[in-house]
């Protein structure tokens, strides 16, 4: 039983360091939150919640003109 709990806990934590590289990426511009994963999405969720603010160069729209 050890060694299940063992490669389940080995399992989580690499799925969360995925979803941890993803919100990077989506904070540096390099990541549309479209393409973001479930877990990423969740964790994106409770920041805000938390009181955390997206970066303010997320939202600037360039003009074409």
């Amino acid at each position: 039983m050890k060694k299940q709990q063992r490669l389940l806990r080995k399992y989580y934590h690499r799925k969360m360091k995925a979803a941890r590289k993803q919100l990077q990426e989506f904070e540096q511009g390099n990541r549309p939150f479209e393409k973001l994963n479930r877990r990423a999405k969740k964790l994106l969720q409770k920041r805000i919640k938390a009181g955390y603010e997206l970066p303010a160069r997320l939202f600037i729209r360039h003009s074409t003109q």
